[in-house]
């Protein structure tokens, strides 16, 4: 089932989309992988598995994503057969936050630190809750960032728009054990995010203002 959302999305991004995909190298095989990315459209909930299924078609993928995504007609499928699982944003959701740690410590996992999306482009802080799991799972950290998605579907539209080109950018291991070894909880996890947060702002090349942190590690 997994293969027959790819198809169904490889037909619609190849009508609708250009593709610039680069890193994708730096992408170990095995699980305790964390890839961690900037998040401007509903649309890069499907774009940025289905960049990563294209190289490791075979492997255990887990997305996060907000409740009402699964209840969307074809992307609430196309998750569910992707083995995504649904967030409650804003509400202390530690049923989930103990799920994704437990993903993490197996699989490949698709987290957007933000926990929102981006409504006028510019990255946000991360939120520390992603540093501490991160903290507590120790997986292999991969920052992502995704640009151009947005052009396809814009905030409050649901019909997308042909021709736009979706840059996706895989950059390498983040090396964070210096972070990880810092004595207090809190200021490990808020350290590990921030470096996180660095290494994304890099592979977006804007050097954006960050906006305020968000309540959940879900994504909007």
């Amino acid at each position: 089932m997994i293969w027959l959302g790819f198809s169904l999305l490889t037909v619609f991004f190849r009508l609708f989309l250009t593709f610039r995909i680069s890193g994708l190298e730096n992408v170990p095989p095995g699980g305790r992988v964390l890839f961690l990315c900037n998040h401007r459209s509903a649309l890069d909930v499907l774009v940025v598995p289905w960049c990563i299924y294209t190289k490791f078609p075979q492997e255990a993928l887990r997305l996060a994503g907000k409740e009402e995504l699964f209840r969307m007609p074809v992307v609430g499928w196309v998750l569910t057969q992707w083995r995504g699982f649904p967030v409650k944003r804003g509400r202390g959701d530690l049923s989930s936050i103990r799920k994704v740690e437990e993903y993490v410590r197996r699989d490949k996992v698709i987290l957007y630190p933000e926990g929102t999306r981006s409504r006028d482009g510019s990255l946000g802080e991360g939120n520390p809750i992603v540093g501490r799991i991160i903290r507590n799972a120790r997986p292999v950290v991969i920052p992502m960032s995704i640009r151009g998605a947005e052009d396809v579907v814009p905030i409050g539209k649901t019909l997308p728009r042909p021709g736009a080109t979706v840059e996706v950018k895989f950059g390498k291991p983040l090396p964070l054990d210096d972070e990880i070894a810092l004595p207090n909880p809190k200021e490990s996890s808020r350290a590990i995010i921030a470096k996180v947060m660095a290494a994304i702002t890099g592979l977006l090349g804007e050097g954006e203002a960050q906006r305020p942190a968000a309540s959940a590690s879900g994504r909007g």
